[in-house]
């Protein structure tokens, strides 16, 4: 029997992140007692662990239920998939929040590895069932005029394509590959506006660079995600079956990807 609240949280919110346990679901302690081997006690103090997260809400006589689903996003992809027949169909919104062309900071050529004197700033927040999801912040390589390019990313709006639709649409080339890293900070004051989270709570900086075939990039951003709604999913996106929500009551469990 385990006697360990840590252990039995990772359990919990697992069952949360891969669809077992859908939004809205009663969490009885007698049930999670016999489903995973653990401590009356260890159960409980998981539960107030995963409500100071803000994953489940505790109600004196009510109960401990399910307060939102967990977000998966794979890594090397903008957001969900919310594509026609994918995982978050129909759940996502994408609000462009800027789009304007400013001349390229050292960081961002030096990592571009272009001589390239401006780029494309285009500043979004991606809504999942209405609320804020992430905040991202993208410096694309284009000779496209800021309505043109911004025309472009409307028009990907509407059913949200994957990855490599969405990029020949931006870029006129071919997608290849991208390669990112995943840390996790405290929000800062405006993102934490945006996001409708309290300043200083932690959240996913993803750093995420794109390219062309022939390894060239064409964007590299910075996402913050909100930590208490979002898993990212590493792999090979690329050939990795769909996600299901954890929102789609019945969903099958998500396995890990394999290697």
């Amino acid at each position: 029997m385990s006697t360990s609240p840590r252990h039995v949280y990772e359990l919990i919110r697992s069952m949360i992140r891969r669809g077992t346990m859908p939004h809205d679901t009663l969490l009885e302690e007698t049930n999670l007692v016999s489903r995973l081997g653990a401590s009356r006690n260890a159960v409980r103090r998981a539960l107030q662990m995963l409500a100071d997260d803000g994953v489940v809400v505790r109600q004196r006589r009510a109960g401990t239920n399910v307060a939102h689903d967990i977000v998966a996003v794979r890594d090397g992809e903008i957001g969900p998939r919310a594509y026609p027949g994918a995982a978050d169909e129909g759940r996502l919104r994408v609000v462009t929040l800027e789009c304007r062309r400013i001349t390229a900071p050292e960081p961002v050529r030096a990592a571009l590895g272009q001589e390239v004197d401006s780029v494309v700033l285009l500043e979004q927040v991606g809504y999942v069932g209405g609320s804020p999801l992430y905040l991202r912040v993208g410096y694309c390589v284009t000779d496209l005029d800021e309505a043109a390019f911004l025309r472009r990313i409307e028009a990907n709006h509407v059913d949200y394509p994957p990855v490599p639709v969405v990029f020949r649409s931006l870029f006129d080339v071919p997608y290849g590959s991208s390669s990112s890293v995943v840390e996790a900070i405290s929000c800062q004051e405006r993102a934490a506006e945006l996001l409708g989270i309290p300043v200083g709570a932690p959240v996913l900086l993803r750093e995420l660079m794109t390219r062309t075939t022939d390894g060239t990039p064409r964007e590299m951003s910075f996402t913050h995600f909100r930590g208490d709604r979002v898993a990212v999913f590493g792999g090979d996106h690329a050939h990795l079956p769909p996600v299901r929500s954890a929102s789609e009551e019945g969903a099958p469990e998500i396995g890990m990807p394999q290697p």
